[in-house]
């Protein structure tokens, strides 16, 4: 059985808000990536992106609560760290294919490395994790209902 057409952008936009409760924090961006990988193509990319931000936001949201000196903190950050690489190639991927002077804008707010950089980042993957929640509730995954 294949996945249900997708809605126009405006209203999936609007089904966001309302899963997140009104809580997207980069919606100006994560729009541009939703167009984006519509219209060139990268919904699958995004997708896997959307997963590994879920993952990435809620874990960086444990490694604060137990603290460095907590048990399994260690483990977390590895594996933190290796997500994160692939996280982020993967949003080059999908940002590459927008225009300038919005790639090098989304390429610096995003992905220098800097603290600042990676709070954006980890608000922007909050924000994909509820498009993860939304593809799977409304059975466009392509990867299952995992709970990453």
């Amino acid at each position: 059985m294949s996945a249900p057409p997708e809605p126009p952008l405006d209203r999936l936009l609007d089904d966001l808000r309302t899963l997140s409760g009104g809580r997207l924090r980069k919606e100006h961006d994560l729009r541009m990536l939703l167009e984006t990988a519509r219209t060139c193509g990268r919904g699958e990319e995004l997708e896997e992106l959307s997963f590994l931000a879920k993952f990435l936001h809620r874990t960086h949201g444990i490694m604060l609560r137990i603290g460095r000196d907590g048990e399994g903190y260690q483990r977390l950050a590895d594996e933190f760290g290796r997500s994160l690489e692939r996280a982020t190639g993967i949003a080059r991927t999908v940002m590459h294919a927008i225009a300038e002077p919005e790639r090098s804008r989304l390429e610096r707010d995003y992905l220098a490395m800097s603290p600042a950089s990676l709070g954006r980042l980890l608000d922007l993957f909050h924000d994909l994790g509820w498009y993860k929640n939304w593809l799977i509730d409304t059975g466009r995954s392509r990867r299952g209902g995992g709970t990453a």
